[in-house]
């Protein structure tokens, strides 16, 4: 039996192209969304064995072709590729779409999410003389922004009395709440730099 020859094997992808294998990238996009190849296949057009090919790494994609396939999962090719963390076109996510947790009496969250990033957006309305009636406590880090009114952000046995503009960040790990003292409605926005909600 001869050998086979080298040529017609994959290649080793060179570490200094400075992107992803597509064919990986595909696959992790792909099993994210619960999508299958089929699915795939009809979305941009490809065929289910060019797009097997591409994932196993035994195929290179031109660039048109990958700007078809990148679209399927809502991004441009840099973004696809890693190259920016966002999408080409913008995203909006109104007001009505987003979901709205009532955390206490008297106080509503609206949840953002954007998982390509990495982090949610949290904004928080606190009626006069209303708060958070237990600690929170989770991982990452949280950086909060008092945009309305006066809110008190207790953070490890501390209070931190905030005034609209005012920011605070900390390790979400130790106990922290909210509560707004005042007569008037206060509001903050917060990112969380990990999946709570």
């Amino acid at each position: 039996m001869a050998a086979p020859d080298p040529s017609t094997r994959p290649s080793a992808r060179d570490p200094e192209l400075g992107f992803p294998p597509p064919g990986q990238v595909l696959h992790r996009l792909r099993t994210q969304r619960g999508m299958s190849l089929r699915q795939v296949a009809a979305e941009c057009g490809l065929s289910v064995s060019f797009l097997a090919s591409l994932e196993r790494g035994e195929t290179d994609i031109a660039l048109e072709r990958l700007g078809r396939l990148a679209k399927v999962f809502d991004h441009d090719v840099g973004s696809f590729l890693g190259f920016s963390r966002g999408r080409a076109t913008p995203s909006v996510f109104p007001r009505e779409e987003q979901e709205t947790l009532n955390r206490a009496p008297g106080v509503v969250y609206r949840v953002l999410r954007s998982p390509e990033l990495g982090y949610q957006v949290v904004t928080g309305d606190f009626a006069p003389g209303c708060g958070l009636t237990e600690d929170l406590q989770h991982e990452g880090t949280d950086l909060v922004v008092v945009t309305r009114g006066t809110l008190v952000a207790r953070y490890n046995g501390v209070d931190h009395a905030l005034r609209a503009g005012d920011c605070i960040q900390w390790s979400a790990g130790h106990p922290h709440t909210f509560r707004n003292d005042g007569d008037e409605p206060a509001q903050m926005m917060v990112v969380l730099f990990s999946s709570l909600y």
